[in-house]
């Protein structure tokens, strides 16, 4: 079971991250447990946001580690600003929820609707729509062994597919799917 996740930027920049019923850290290159799955999310959720990010700092793709931490530096500060204690950034379900970030560009920003507040990608890929098939009669489990895939990779598919469509529950994603047809 994932844990809440509220994110909020520092004055001087930093993007902080405090676990629920954890310790607060600083978001930093070598966090790659939490980089890596946000970057897929970026990359899923948010294709548009992703793009504008990769060319941005394009210049540090060499090194992949600072790539990737920057792409998701950027987009958390201007996503997830300011520490709420009402809803989490990112519930508990893996669901996030953007915040409109006080920045003094609003307005006039190239990248408002593309990075800041960006429009969520809600059509499922071939791979989601797959494993939405199959939650109908096999479990998460089953889907990986069928389509070779981590059991992670399977839950990052469910969880995304939650996501895009509202829904809270794999029964759910079930029933959405045989609808569908």
């Amino acid at each position: 079971m994932q844990r809440a996740i509220e994110l909020y930027n520092t004055p001087d920049g930093r993007v902080c991250i405090k676990p629920e019923n954890d310790a607060m850290f600083i978001l930093d290159e070598n966090k790659c447990d939490i980089i890596q799955p946000m970057l897929g999310n970026i990359h899923n959720l948010y294709p548009d946001a992703f793009k504008k990010l990769s060319e941005i700092y394009s210049k540090s793709s060499r090194n992949k580690k600072y790539y990737e931490f920057r792409m998701v530096h950027r987009f958390c500060r201007c996503n997830f600003g300011s520490y709420d204690t009402l809803q989490k950034d990112i519930d508990a379900n893996g669901e996030w929820h953007l915040e409109q970030v006080n920045c003094p560009l609003r307005g006039e920003c190239p990248e408002e609707g593309i990075i800041c507040m960006p429009k969520l990608h809600t059509v499922l890929s071939d791979r989601e729509f797959e494993v939405a098939k199959l939650l109908g009669y096999m479990s998460p489990e089953e889907i990986s062994d069928e389509l070779h895939l981590s059991i992670r990779t399977v839950y990052n598919h469910i969880q995304s597919i939650k996501f895009r469509l509202k829904l809270k529950t794999i029964a759910q994603i079930a029933t959405w799917y045989k609808n569908k047809q």
